[in-house]
């Protein structure tokens, strides 16, 4: 394309299989398969030397991944057309470039690779005049021809038998017919070699007829506009069902169909189809026909570039829909495409870049889900897919050699039935779980022989439940591990008596607790009888629980006189008689009574059903002192209800008590009186107070004056 004369071109590319009478190519194989279910494939080709099986190959269906590798070499100037080609294990592409040529390079073993080495094949002698459009290689008895389209001829390269070596040149003088020859596309059909041209300064549409060699001068037939065209650019072939279809840029928006039927020796029919939606200053456009399947991709001459894909959901003479992918491989004016070319399990394709003079490399990546990716063997392997989808089962026979064909059929995997037991797990011991394969299958089996969608388990291990519903089974697998038991337990059931406390403890290593008290700690105390319950969570969160009862034994009551005096000649009882007691007196005693003759400090131990008790009584010499008691408890109970005097009977007697602030609270005369705890008719609050006393006794008539600090307790 001469830069300003066209704005825009289409490219169309061909992934053609040629039908070589050596060989017969086919297998059988199944349509449809359940995810995990068992492939199986017959290899029914006749002929063939090498196979190359692919279960997983790239797919045109999927979008590609997309590489600018550069200019190789730096030898690209203007690049315009691209084909790909393998010889034996070499890969090679050749791009005509209107500044420079025909440029070659080497991609090694592989089209992933980037050149390893270019060479500038140059215009050969002028022949090529830096108008060069079109370029198509092909081996032909043993030997290699290329064909360039150059304004108004096509030039033929003669190879020989190797792609590396440096071509011979001659012009085909096919002018007049052509006015500025741009798409070309040759391929074999049966025993004929057939090319077409696009012609973008005279819309129109050539067939080149070689016949059975590519060494004859072709014959030429003239369509015209067959089309609707408008400066048709690229042209592809593609053969579908057994017939032959051109498709072309029928403007820079629009898009060009030709029907060629059975051959391509027929008079053509054509359509212009419209923009298919996305189409922008369009230039190359990849179709092709894979596994019964036509999908294509687009390219608009824009900076950055637009990669858009093509869909033909009604079949190839259907509907055509297009869609953008945006800028895959820093797309610079990209103008065309490569061949299609599958290599092993992977699709490559080349795309030319006119800004920059780069080229961007097209992938389509097998996928992982077949069990057995590929295989070299006449019956390949049984193999199975894990995940659905639609896949490509690809043959390809005689591999880089003139014989080379291939064959796929497509296979849709079904997803099995979608059981779900839900993740591994652990119970608490004790505890059950329920396993559910879910509801709508025809009938279920576990590993526990049971046939119900459900089952209760209450003991770690491995379950399994396998469920059918129609012709796919599904299945599923979950561990159930077991916790230890929560190790929740209280004290036996015990009794405690009135004043005893009794500390409870379910245990340690426990996330919560709470008690039937309404504490949450580790632990309570007790100090009553009843019922008490412990809830608990262990770090695995087990819950437990646990009771203990609490007896409760009442008090044993036994009220001695705590502070008294006793005068000459005068005994006192203390009494610690308990129904079914037994006692303990301070000089080893064991009656439930106890005389008194001389002043001292008395007590005795109650015991009842295992309880004990305690009581003290203070007895002073009433005959030379008079006694101020520590401390008195003005409760009620009869015992040292107020605060007085103790000693012999006293004359001109005073008492005065103030409180910790040494404000008075009470005073008497009344050696009989005492204070009981009040002041002004309220009770006075607990704590130390201070006394004065002054007093003379009866006997003798001498007099005193006492002071000091008592508690009063409530």
């Amino acid at each position: 394309m001469r830069l300003g004369l066209i704005s825009v071109v289409i490219i169309f590319l061909l992934n053609v299989y040629p039908a070589y009478s050596q060989v017969n190519i086919n297998f059988d194989a199944p349509d449809t398969v359940c995810v995990g279910g068992t492939v199986n494939i017959t290899n029914l080709t006749t002929g063939g030397t090498t196979y190359y099986w692919s279960f997983c190959s790239g797919n045109t269906i999927n979008n590609p991944v997309g590489l600018n590798i550069g200019n190789p070499g730096n030898l690209l100037d203007i690049p315009t057309y691209i084909t790909l080609l393998k010889q034996n294990n070499d890969c090679f592409s050749f791009i005509s470039c209107q500044g420079v040529g025909v440029v070659r390079c080497y991609h090694g073993s592989s089209f992933a690779n980037i050149p390893a080495n270019s060479v500038n094949l140059g215009n050969f002698g002028g022949l090529i005049d830096f108008s060069e459009e079109g370029i198509q290689i092909k081996q032909d008895n043993g030997k290699w021809y290329g064909f360039v389209n150059s304004n108004t001829t096509i030039i033929r390269l003669n190879f020989g038998t190797s792609l590396s070596n440096t071509p011979t040149a001659t012009n085909l003088n096919i002018s007049p017919a052509f006015n500025m020859a741009h798409g070309l596309a040759i391929v074999k059909d049966n025993a004929n070699w057939v090319g077409l041209v696009t012609c973008s300064l005279g819309n129109k549409l050539v067939r080149l007829n070689f016949g059975t060699s590519l060494t004859n001068a072709p014959v030429l037939t003239d369509f015209g506009n067959i089309a609707g065209f408008n400066s048709p650019g690229p042209i592809c072939l593609v053969h579908v069902n057994n017939l032959w279809y051109a498709f072309m840029t029928g403007g820079p928006t629009n898009l060009s169909r030709v029907d060629f039927g059975t051959s391509l020796l027929n008079t053509p029919t054509g359509v212009n189809l419209g923009n298919p939606g996305g189409f922008n200053s369009t230039v190359g456009l990849s179709l092709l026909n894979d596994c019964n399947v036509t999908s294509g991709y687009w390219v608009n001459y824009i900076n950055p570039g637009q990669l858009g894909q093509l869909s033909f959901p009604n079949g190839i003479t259907g509907n055509v829909t297009g869609t953008i992918l945006g800028d895959i491989g820093n797309l610079a004016q990209p103008h065309s495409f490569s061949e299609l070319f599958r290599q092993n399990d992977t699709l490559f394709a080349y795309i030319t870049n006119r800004f920059d003079g780069t080229l961007t490399r097209l992938m389509f990546p097998p996928c992982n889900n077949a069990s057995v990716p590929s295989s070299n063997q006449y019956n390949p392997p049984s193999y199975s897919y894990n995940s659905p989808g639609t896949y490509n089962i690809q043959l390809t026979v005689d591999e880089g050699l003139p014989t080379q064909t291939g064959f796929c059929k497509l296979i849709v995997v079904t997803p099995g039935n979608a059981i779900n037991l839900g993740p591994d797990r652990s119970i608490c011991q004790g505890t059950t779980t329920v396993l559910d394969a879910g509801a709508g299958y025809g009938s279920y089996i576990w590993s526990t022989g049971a046939t119900t969608q459900s089952i209760t388990v209450n003991t770690g291990g491995k379950y399994w439940v396998s469920a059918a519903n129609g012709t796919c089974p599904g299945s599923d697998t979950v561990n159930i591990g077991l916790y230890p038991q929560n190790q929740t337990k209280l004290k036996p059931d015990t009794s405690i008596c009135q004043g005893q406390r009794y500390i409870l403890n379910p245990g340690s290593g426990f996330k919560s607790l709470v008690w039937s008290t309404g504490e949450t700690t580790s632990t309570i105390t007790v100090d009553h009888g009843g019922q008490y319950w412990v809830h608990t969570v262990d770090n695995n969160n087990c819950t437990g629980a646990d009771t203990v009862t609490i007896g409760f034994k009442p008090a044993i009551n036994v009220k001695l006189i705590h502070d008294t005096a006793i005068c000459s000649n005068i005994t006192i009882i203390l009494h610690a008689t308990v129904q079914g007691a037994t006692y303990l007196w301070q000089d080893g005693s064991r009656d439930s009574l106890f005389t008194v003759t001389d002043p001292g400090v008395y007590w005795v131990r109650v015991s009842r059903d295992s309880c004990a008790v305690l009581d003290t009584s203070v007895v002073h010499d009433c005959s030379s002192s008079v006694f101020f008691p520590n401390a008195f408890t003005p409760n009620g109970d009869g015992l040292n209800d107020s605060f007085r005097p103790l000693g012999p009977p006293l004359s001109q007697f005073t008492l005065t008590i103030f409180n910790r602030w040494g404000q008075e609270v009470f005073t008497t005369n009344d050696q009989e009186e005492g204070w009981d705890g009040t002041s002004r008719g309220k009770p006075c609050p607990a704590g130390e107070y201070s006394y004065i006393a002054t007093f003379r006794f009866y006997e003798n008539g001498t007099g005193g004056k006492i002071h000091g600090n008592f508690m009063l307790i409530r």
